[in-house]
């Protein structure tokens, strides 16, 4: 007698066990990702801009007019990123040439820093009209978002902090 009550217990003890790992197994094959339908589309710039509009709280029309200075940003620095790449390949393309002096490096450096500096300037007077668009009450938010935002952007943070690889030596 025993041992068929202890086999029902186990048959339903497999059921419950069978049925919980079908319902988790649901949830994540059904479970739709975020940003899926009305939200913005997924790419980092939606994201870092996103981020601009969730930190600074913006209503409406500051978010209306945020998306469109943001949009007219990127169209005309896209072509001037595509230069800077452009450039640095033509200047990585020097090695394999013979006959290279420090003239035409430092030609085609000139080039890239150009480049770069425009880029830079375009951003910053982006940030400016950003800055513009703030109430007075979120131009301290903005101050503090828009160092995160630069430190964010600054490509030598992925590699680690140079004071970070110094604290171990002697």
């Amino acid at each position: 007698m025993i041992r068929p009550l202890r086999q029902r217990w186990l048959l339903v003890l497999v059921a419950i066990l069978f049925i919980t790992n079908i319902a988790t197994l649901s949830i994540y094959w059904f479970r739709k990702p975020p940003h899926d339908g009305g939200g913005p589309p997924r790419d980092p710039g939606k994201k870092m801009g996103q981020f601009m509009v969730d930190q600074m709280k913006f209503d409406k029309e500051q978010e209306a007019a945020y998306w469109t200075l943001r949009d007219s940003m990127i169209s005309t620095q896209r072509p001037v990123m595509d230069s800077i790449r452009n450039a640095k390949k033509n200047f990585f393309d020097l090695l394999n040439q013979s006959g290279t002096n420090d003239s035409m490096l430092h030609a085609r450096s000139n080039e890239i820093a150009d480049l770069q500096k425009r880029l830079d300037l375009a951003t910053y007077r982006h940030f400016q009209k950003v800055r513009a668009l703030c109430r007075p009450d979120q131009l301290q938010k903005f101050d503090t978002v828009i160092k995160e935002i630069v430190n964010r952007m600054t490509p030598f943070r992925r590699f680690g902090r140079q004071d970070d690889s110094t604290k171990n030596k002697p």
